[in-house]
């Protein structure tokens, strides 16, 4: 991590497209968390639950996270990355040939797939990505697990695996890094890796799948390392505040905090949790909303085939 505070300077990006493939991580969440306590709970391996791929255990239920990033750099180049590629391969097929994901796969136009992290409604999909395109940069938190890595290549991929490693950014494009932050979430999950774009007149935008590390710690290492990383623009994806929909004291802290960030815009995904969105709302937060469409149940999400531009 740099020791200079807001000295990295990662560029800029004259603008950015996040296209919401997927963010119904799973339909019912009961569902899920009972298939978890039955394996044995909270800390059991995931890789044993008989979830899709693995197994058809409630395979109505599984569904997946995964957004495009269309990119313009400072010199008008145009960048597509994908990030994280969902969960049901069933569900992730239709998805992606839904919003044309598996054609740009095929020409060649997606550069680098990132995943955030290993849970299964982030990464287990990733057959989908890869059956379209095998040779594709692929980016993984280091500490992706012994199972996570054979996966990867029991699904063929070919290409370039660059593994990034705790507190130390790196350059996807000129204007865009990823950072892998420690994490200690359920099914032993133990990194996640998190976007950092920089748009021109604009500030910082974040990307998160989970943002299981905190998204005001996240929002922090921001101010604290990039250059401009004062001027939070926008925070797009899962921001884990609420995903079980239980409230206390410190969720009302973290939404009152958010709100001194000057923050333009908050585009939330699924484990940000319904309640979180609705009191963000009510507090005033610009919060963009979703409309609903294509499995997405609530418009208080940004949801499947949504966009949000930033520029």
């Amino acid at each position: 991590m740099p020791t200079d505070q807001s000295s990295l300077e990662i560029g800029v990006l004259n603008r950015l497209r996040i296209l919401c493939i997927s963010e119904t991580g799973w339909f019912d969440t009961n569902t899920v968390f009972n298939d978890i306590r039955c394996a044995g709970g909270v800390d059991v391996d995931q890789y044993g639950i008989p979830w899709p791929p693995f197994g058809d255990l409630h395979a109505d239920n599984a569904a997946g996270f995964a957004a495009l990033l269309e990119a313009e750099t400072a010199d008008g180049a145009h960048h597509r990355v994908l990030f994280d590629t969902g969960w049901n391969p069933a569900w992730m097929d239709r998805r992606f040939a839904e919003e044309g994901i598996d054609r740009l796969l095929q020409d060649g136009e997606i550069g680098a797939l990132v995943i955030s992290h290993e849970h299964f409604d982030h990464f287990w999909g990733i057959g989908s990505a890869l059956r379209h395109r095998p040779d594709i940069t692929l980016y993984i938190p280091d500490g992706l697990s012994s199972q996570g890595l054979a996966f990867i290549k029991e699904q063929g991929h070919v290409g370039k695996l660059v593994k990034v490693p705790l507190g130390q950014p790196l350059s996807l494009i000129p204007g865009l890094a990823v950072v892998n932050f420690p994490t200690h979430a359920l099914l032993r999950i133990e990194s996640e890796n998190v976007l950092y774009a920089q748009i021109r007149d604009r500030g910082m935008a974040m990307m998160t799948g989970c943002g299981h590390g905190g998204v005001l710690n996240l929002l922090d290492y921001a101010r604290s390392t990039f250059r401009g990383g004062d001027r939070i623009f926008a925070l797009y994806g899962g921001l884990h505040i609420s995903p079980l929909e239980d409230w206390d004291e410190s969720r009302d802290q973290i939404l009152e905090s958010l709100g001194r960030y000057g923050i333009a815009k908050l585009a939330c995904n699924h484990c940000t949790g319904r309640r979180a969105v609705e009191k963000m709302v009510e507090a005033g937060l610009p919060v963009t909303h979703g409309t609903a469409r294509n499995g997405s149940q609530n418009e208080l999400f940004v949801g499947n085939g949504d966009v949000v531009e930033l520029a």
